[in-house]
């Protein structure tokens, strides 16, 4: 029994060994095919994270946004077009006393100042008392007058006593020609004395005073005169201007004469309030000054405003001549980035809007801060984001702090 027993457990030994080997080959094999699955995964997914790594810096170039996004941001997209792109020169001027439409009161007697009605500064109608004087000169005159008013009574009643007397016959002619003749030079001389004193502007009943009024309706601008002090012939004791009428003086250099000619009208504006009126040229320079090679321009001012008076410092706009139409974008479009001037130009990504940052080259800006000329960079018909660039330009500069790190 115990041979046959091991005659029967020989083969089965060999069968075991053979099994064992032959599992053994296939666990070798799978294990191979599974380290080189799990490189090609591994190549795989490294050729993928170099993808995306590139993707990601392609991407960084510009921003992009959802519409939704750009609503909450406030970004808003316009077109590059060609438009007016004017420009000005600013000058400073000065507003003056319009001479033409100034009065200068003086006396036409020395006297004494007996009163002054008016301040400085205050506004008179024309025919309006500014002061009163007591004139020797006029005492002396109206004492004439009353003297000339009695002899010519006198005359009058003996030019008709011998007038009556010659018609009954009992004076001689020659009586009565001579009471005429006497009666008609006493009116003469009557007649000359109010006019005398009409002439200086005396009332016939004022009792030696002189009364000073203005001649032209506007404002006391200047005062030189106090009650009690004595003043002479011509002193020049008021001066009334019209301020409605101002003028407006300035200097341009000569090579900016193209910009300007009569009956022009200008805008000019305040410095102190910043507030825009208008004036029209009226006079120009005959010729430059010989040292600074300027010229001197005045104009009426048009406009009426309280706040504008004699000596106020204003600015003048002149616009240059009119230029051809060039192509532009608004001013708040334009961002520094990296020290170049840049406009972010939007591009469609399906749904959403890159914005990519494009340098341009900045020409003419217009004098209302509103455009800028475009000489190269950009096309008529792209679409550019106006309002909204600084915060594309803020994201712009986050992504690069990032990536920098």
């Amino acid at each position: 029994m115990k041979r046959q027993l091991g005659k029967v457990t020989q083969p089965i030994l060999i069968v075991i060994v053979l099994v064992v080997i032959a599992l053994l080959s296939i666990a070798l094999l799978w294990s191979g095919k599974n380290k080189n699955a799990g490189k090609a995964e591994a190549e795989s997914e490294g050729t993928a994270k170099v993808e995306g790594q590139a993707a990601t810096e392609e991407s960084e170039e510009g921003v992009e946004l959802t519409p939704e996004q750009m609503t909450e941001q406030g970004i808003k997209l316009a077109t590059v077009a060609l438009g007016d792109v004017v420009s000005s020169n600013s000058f400073p001027a000065k507003l003056v006393v319009n001479t033409d439409r100034q009065a200068h009161v003086s006396p036409n007697f020395s006297g004494r100042v007996e009163s002054v009605n008016v301040d400085l500064g205050q506004y008179v109608k024309k025919g309006q008392v500014l002061a009163s004087l007591l004139v020797p000169d006029v005492v002396d005159q109206q004492s004439n007058l009353k003297i000339a008013q009695s002899t010519l009574e006198l005359a009058r009643q003996d030019y008709e006593r011998e007038k009556q007397l010659w018609s009954q016959g009992v004076s001689a002619k020659q009586d009565y020609q001579r009471a005429s003749n006497a009666y008609q030079q006493a009116q003469i001389q009557v007649q000359a004395a109010r006019a005398r004193l009409s002439a200086f502007g005396v009332n016939l009943g004022s009792n030696g005073r002189y009364v000073l009024t203005a001649p032209i309706s506007g404002v006391v601008s200047q005062k030189d005169v106090v009650v009690g002090e004595n003043v002479q012939l011509a002193s020049q004791l008021f001066i009334i201007d019209q301020l409605d009428k101002l003028w407006l003086e300035f200097i341009i250099p000569s090579n900016d004469l193209t910009q300007i000619a009569p009956n022009q009208i200008l805008d000019f504006k305040s410095l102190q309030t910043g507030n825009a009126f208008k004036a029209q040229v009226q006079t120009l320079s005959a010729e430059a000054d010989a040292q600074t090679g300027r010229l001197q321009v005045r104009a009426k001012v048009l406009s009426e405003a309280p706040e504008l008076r004699p000596n106020l410092m204003v600015s003048i706009e002149l616009r240059q001549a009119q230029q051809s139409q060039a192509l532009r974008v608004s001013k708040d479009a334009v961002q520094q980035v990296e020290g170049k001037d840049v406009v972010f130009v939007a591009t469609m990504h399906g749904k959403n809007v890159e914005f990519t940052p494009t340098p341009i080259e900045i020409g003419r800006r217009s004098s209302d801060g509103l455009w800028v000329e475009v000489k190269s960079g950009l096309k008529a018909g792209q679409r550019y984001v106006g309002p909204g660039s600084f915060l594309l330009k803020s994201e712009l500069e986050k992504g690069e702090a990032a990536h920098g790190h």
